[in-house]
């Protein structure tokens, strides 16, 4: 096994880059029963955040993997769900609407383009039937099949399957042209949407027996790129969904132009359609698992000698509760654990200490503390030889606090030395609640990794659930891993190149929001004013609210207008924040209006926390400010709470004014 052979194995990150047979590479997640697949009819609408496994999923479901060669056994019950993948080409999909062509053509050019694609996959499907193991239907059956009824629709349709097909192929490659040639070609003759669909299913049926009580299940995905009138048309076809035919949908967060149907009725959801949210994990418990079992599934075919994971029953639905089983997941865990280890905040402490540059740092921060009190610098030495590693971290930040005197942090520091009662440990906790900020700033434009952002179980965190960004880190990781290339087994990654690997994922993601639709450049920006706030933040010398990384409207102001409003919903679909219930209230233990994440794969770049602990609450002002304001106003802004946090931005600008300054030299 060498080293370009791992990198290539997770460098694909995208499912697009493996194919429709997903079968031999994918993990059924921990929701997979929540899709009950095998005693429903009723259509699923899954949604999830970019890189969290729609696509994947979709693909699994497929004919192609549900019937894969690679599948040694099948069982007959597969017949039941015949999965069949869409995803609409989004620039061809927008080049249908406008351009001086009434509005109604365009929607039966749309359901004729759907009853090309599903008529074509429906015929694919049989293919993967037949070729399969199952051996339920052979290629002559597939011969013998007679099309001549949907002549009612065209009369030059072929009766063979073979015919069809390419007839229908050729179609395609028609319409394409028409569409791309709207006033100067000649229009098709349209196909009726899904009812050409269900009619092709109903003739199948009805001349194979052996695919009796079979169901069809188209899944459309990425369909928040549609257009409204297009949404529209699909929706109809959700709530009027029967078998043999479903539809299906797969779309970001806030993917819904519209609800409204070609009828007076609008989708609503648990009536016409069952939601699920695959990125609803446990992401304390759930999700360490998942992301280990699809490491260590990617990693097998470089010949990784793995003992603790089973590609079968990985796949099996059957074995869901087994991977459940805490004997099971600790196995997992602990294997990947070793690859890629964490170190505790003790160690964290330790390794400033007695790292001469951090011990350094840390000196002078509470020099500069001492002096901003009025203390002598003289008795910073004493603070650190005196103070157990975890608590000379935090003293800079406790000796910026007016409601401490250095006298009473030293009479702490002996309380905690003699292990008697104290403020560090006790229900005050110090230490735990000022720890990871205190050790931010010590690294703070030092120029090198903070080994805060290493371990397994912080590239879950980091992750949120996205399986791609958890891919990605794995594949910057694992190009830094040192052993021996004869050893069939992973080698330890040190703390100090995970975290570089993850602020280099963090810098490769950054510039990527800009593809992110229509207003990537400006949720891009946007993405560097909220970080560069938290930066600041994080810097603050008192460090009095600590680990800030969402924020809320302020109580009892006004809400955001309406553009902004559907800026924010923007960035809640593409991931860039993550909308939750507010903190509830001690008096009423109800939810406090909403709370947005910044996501947390970002957090290295900015050299912020990625846990979520403390709230920024925002004035509506100024959410609008981060969100539409020019550059001087953004600016002003940052300096107003810059001010406010006495933080000093000498040696450490902020990342927003780097990257402007970094823009204007290339």
């Amino acid at each position: 096994m060498t080293q370009d052979t791992l990198q290539q194995l997770f460098a694909s990150n995208r499912a697009e880059e493996l194919g429709f047979d997903v079968w031999e590479r994918y993990v059924l997640p921990p929701f997979f029963q929540a899709l009950s697949l095998g005693n429903t009819r009723k259509p699923h609408v899954i949604v999830g955040g970019r890189g969290c496994g729609k696509t994947m999923l979709l693909r699994y479901l497929s004919h192609d993997s549900a019937f894969s060669p690679s599948r040694q056994q099948i069982p007959h019950t597969s017949l039941s769900h015949i999965g069949l993948y869409w995803r609409s080409d989004t620039q061809f999909a927008s080049l249908m609407q406008h351009r001086e062509i009434p509005v109604d053509t365009w929607e039966n050019a749309f359901g004729h383009l759907a009853a090309l694609v599903i008529g074509i996959e429906i015929l694919r499907s049989l293919e993967s039937i037949a070729s399969s193991a199952l051996k339920v239907i052979t290629d002559a059956d597939l011969a013998s099949l007679d099309f001549g009824r949907l002549r009612a629709y065209s009369p030059d349709l072929p009766q063979t399957m073979s015919g069809l097909k390419n007839y229908l192929e050729d179609c395609m490659a028609r319409f394409e042209i028409w569409v791309n040639n709207v006033r100067d070609s000649q229009q098709p003759q349209f196909l009726p949407d899904r009812r050409f669909a269900r009619r092709l299913v109903e003739l199948i049926l009805q001349q194979l027996p052996q695919l009796a009580g079979a169901t069809f299940f188209v899944y459309i995905d990425e369909y928040e790129n549609l257009a409204e009138y297009q949404q529209r048309i699909i929706n109809t076809w959700v709530k009027h969904s029967e078998p043999p035919l479903i539809f299906n949908l797969a779309m970001k967060r806030n993917g819904f132009k519209t609800r409204s149907t070609a009828g007076a009725e609008s989708l609503s959801a648990v009536h016409d359609y069952r939601p699920i949210d695959i990125e609803a994990f446990d992401l304390d418990r759930e999700f360490p698992v998942f992301a280990a079992e699809i490491m260590l599934m990617r990693v097998r075919p470089a010949g990784v000698a793995i003992d603790v994971i089973d590609p079968l029953v990985l796949r099996d639905p059957a074995h869901l509760a087994t991977r459940r089983d805490a004997k099971y997941a600790n196995r997992i865990l602990a294997e990947v654990r070793r690859v890629f280890p964490s170190i505790s905040q003790q160690e964290l402490a330790g390794r400033v200490l007695s790292d001469s540059t951090l011990r350094r740092r840390l000196k002078q921060r509470i020099e500069r503390s001492l002096t901003a009190r009025g203390y002598a610098v003289d008795r910073a030495d004493d603070l650190l030889m005196s103070a157990n590693p975890e608590a000379a971290v935090i003293v800079p930040a406790l000796l910026r606090r007016e409601s401490l005197s250095l006298e009473d942090i030293i009479s702490e520091v002996k309380k905690l030395g003699a292990g008697e009662p104290n403020r560090f440990t006790g229900p005050t906790d110090w230490i735990h609640n000022n720890f990871v900020g205190c050790l931010l700033q010590i690294y703070e434009g030092l120029g090198r990794p903070c080994p805060l952002y290493s371990g397994f179980g912080t590239f879950c965190l980091m992750s949120r659930g996205n399986l791609r960004h958890f891919l990605e880190l794995c594949h910057k990781t694992l190009a830094r891993e040192e052993r021996d290339p004869s050893s069939g087994a992973l080698g330890v990654v040190s703390v100090e190149m995970q975290a570089a690997a993850a602020r280099q994922v963090a810098t490769d993601l950054l510039p990527e929001v800009k593809s992110f639709g229509p207003k990537g450049n400006n949720l891009h920006t946007f993405l560097l004013r909220l970080g560069s706030l938290f930066s600041l933040s994080q810097q603050s010398p008192s460090q009095s609210e600590p680990e800030r990384t969402h924020f809320a409207i302020q109580e009892g102001q006004s809400e955001i207008g309406p553009t902004e409003t559907a800026f924010v919903l923007e960035a809640v679909k593409w991931s860039v924040l993550f909308e939750e219930p507010g903190t509830k209230k001690k008096e009423t233990a109800q939810a406090e209006g909403v709370e947005y994440v910044l996501n947390p794969i970002y957090s290295p770049y900015f050299h912020i926390s990625y846990r979520k602990i403390r709230r920024l609450d925002l004035p509506s002002a100024d959410v609008t400010t981060l969100i539409g304001g020019d550059y001087a106003e953004v600016s002003r802004l940052l300096r107003e709470f810059q001010k406010k946090w006495s933080v000093d931005l000498t040696e450490s600008p902020l990342p927003l004014f780097a990257h402007l300054e970094k823009g204007n030299n290339e």
